[in-house]
């Protein structure tokens, strides 16, 4: 079978007083993008399956009901809707 190319999302947010810029570490390097890759493939996927991650912000207007039944979910106001 021919390998294909899937896109895949890790849904999240991160809660802070500063604007989204000033936390990101600006100090990452290509060794641990390969290193977070690693992790991510080892412990998401079955053997046999390539990763390729690009780290971005998602403006929360665009994700906002994605945000809000996260939170949901992580602080216990219910379960996400199936």
């Amino acid at each position: 079978m021919e390998k294909r190319a899937y896109a895949f999302v890790f849904a999240g947010f991160f809660i802070t007083d500063k604007d989204p810029q000033e936390v990101f570490n600006e100090n990452l390097t290509a060794e641990d993008m390969e290193e977070i890759e690693r992790l991510v493939k080892e412990k998401l996927f079955k053997p046999g399956v390539e990763v390729a991650l690009a780290p971005s912000i998602v403006p929360p207007h665009q994700a906002n009901e994605l945000l809000q039944e996260f939170g949901n979910v992580i602080f216990g106001r219910g379960e996400p809707d199936a």
